[in-house]
């Protein structure tokens, strides 16, 4: 049916003479412009320019005014260094708010029990790499609880305590 269809469409475009492109190639000329009753050629021609004059004397440019000097940018409002920047998270109910931040310390606890697992000594470069990773989510999800930051303490408890529990389980 597809091959059908193709064909007629083919055939058409090559009786129709667009499959030729030697015209693509070919100089173009101008087109010829109709010729116009001599009335109407009257009007339709633009008016005779007047020769030139003699020259008008040539006028010097105006100096420039000096521009002004750019305002003062306004000095930024100080910001005390023990402000934390805010949070942008969704609004959680309260007892969703508590329920959440139960399952980060949950979380947090479980990934430290898991590393208490671990012999450090005993792991390869890769492994103690992610035995520090696993250690800095720990503090920053301790960190985002002290902010009431809780959803972000959250996922970085459950983090920790994924990467904990892949080095506990993964043989050594």
């Amino acid at each position: 049916m597809r091959v059908a269809l193709l064909a007629t469409v083919a055939i058409c475009l090559s009786l129709s003479g667009c499959a030729t492109i030697k015209h693509w190639f070919a100089p173009s000329t101008p087109a010829a412009e109709p010729e116009l009753p001599p009335e109407r050629a009257r009007r339709a021609a633009p008016p005779p320019t007047p020769p030139p004059s003699t020259p008008a004397r040539a006028v010097p440019p105006r100096p420039a005014a000096p521009a002004p000097p750019p305002a003062p940018a306004p000095a930024p409002l100080p910001v005390p260094a023990d402000t934390p920047p805010p949070v942008l998270s969704p609004v959680l109910s309260a007892p969703d708010e508590q329920k959440l931040r139960a399952e980060a310390q949950q979380r947090i606890d479980g990934a430290e029990q898991r590393l208490r697992q671990v012999d450090p000594a005993k792991l390869a470069s890769v492994q103690q790499d992610s035995l520090q990773t696993v250690q800095s989510f720990l503090d920053k999800a301790r960190e985002a609880l002290r902010t009431q930051d809780v959803q972000r303490a959250f996922i970085l408890a459950d983090k920790a305590y994924l990467l904990a529990d892949d080095l506990v389980r993964r043989p050594r």
